[in-house]
């Protein structure tokens, strides 16, 4: 049976179009050619269109054209409003994240997220604010639609510890206190050797740090972008490769020392066969969770030892309390 697509009203009149399945897959297969998710069992779900309040943004034919070349494929309409489809050359900024599950999901867990730039019409994100009871921003600023779109991507990968090109971000240390707590770090937590958790091999393969010592204030509070390699098997048998990453804090202040483990992300690490592909990726995220609870605090925090005595060395305070 066919499905149909609506289209909002345009000059008061409303208009239907009428897609048949074949196409509808054709679009599908398109979106996850350039979002990489054709080859790894994923099916297309639900898009959340985003509206960031308060950014204007204007487009031009040529940088649609290159967006649409940098994105490598002509399906995304960059040039339409995401929610009355009109044709566009100014207005709001918001992103789509496009959801992702596995096939044959019943549930429909989202296992990865993709997101691309769009361009509001004001009518639209007008009804939008109102609707969700939040108010209308209005900004003399503009700037250009890939202008917008990079400063979004650095801003997400920056919260993330990673750099504008998706790898973790490697700053230069401040001063020779910083610069010695980094590499004290890296040699501490990266190993070779694999421990075990819950039946998951892990180990750290590299440590980037952000965060400097502050020798006026005697303190310091460092970031660690921690990424690691995992192990897991399945209950069949077959040993599944993952990779992931997380971000560990560690503060000194007022002669105390703290850490927070924040929540990462695991992903396959090598190729899985596609009968496997469901059961690998139920397996990757246990292996995120088991990080996070369980291998993080023993091979990252647990490796810390007596870290007040080592920042009590670095800031120039006492000693006392080895």
């Amino acid at each position: 049976m066919a499905s149909q697509l609506y289209r909002a009203p345009e000059k008061g009149a409303r208009q239907q179009a009428l897609i048949n399945d074949q196409q509808v897959e054709l679009h599908k297969a398109a979106a996850a050619h350039y979002l990489r998710t054709d080859h790894d069992g994923l099916v297309q779900g639900q898009v959340d269109h985003t509206l960031l309040v308060g950014h204007r943004v204007r487009t031009s034919p040529e940088e649609l054209e290159a967006l649409k070349l940098e994105f490598g494929t002509e399906q995304l309409q960059l040039e339409k409003c995401p929610v009355c489809q009109r044709a566009v050359s100014h207005g709001k900024f918001g992103v789509d994240h496009i959801m992702f599950y596995a096939a044959g999901d019943g549930d429909k867990k989202t296992r990865k997220v993709r997101s691309t730039p769009r361009i509001w019409c004001s009518p639209c994100a007008k009804a939008h604010a109102k609707r969700h009871r939040k108010p209308y921003l209005r900004s003399r600023a503009e700037e250009s639609l890939r202008d917008a779109w990079r400063g979004f991507v650095v801003k997400v990968r920056a919260d993330q510890g990673q750099d504008v090109e998706g790898a973790p971000a490697r700053a230069a240390p401040g001063n020779e206190a910083t610069a010695k707590l980094w590499a004290w770090l890296g040699k501490v937590l990266v190993s070779k050797d694999f421990c075990v958790f819950a039946k998951a091999r892990f180990r750290v393969t590299d440590v980037v740090c952000s965060g400097d010592v502050d020798l006026e204030k005697r303190s310091f509070e460092v970031l660690m972008h921690i990424t690691y390699k995992a192990f897991t098997t399945l209950v069949t048998g077959e040993e599944i490769a993952c990779a992931g990453a997380s971000v560990v804090g560690v503060r000194f202040c007022d002669d105390t020392v703290t850490t927070a483990i924040k929540a990462g992300s695991a992903r396959l690490g090598g190729a899985v066969d596609a009968t496997l592909t469901d059961r690998a990726l139920q397996k990757t995220d246990l292996v995120g969770k088991i990080w996070t609870k369980k291998a993080a605090p023993k091979l990252v925090v647990g490796r810390l030892g007596d870290l007040r005595a080592k920042a009590r060395k670095l800031v120039g305070g006492s000693s006392a309390g080895k």
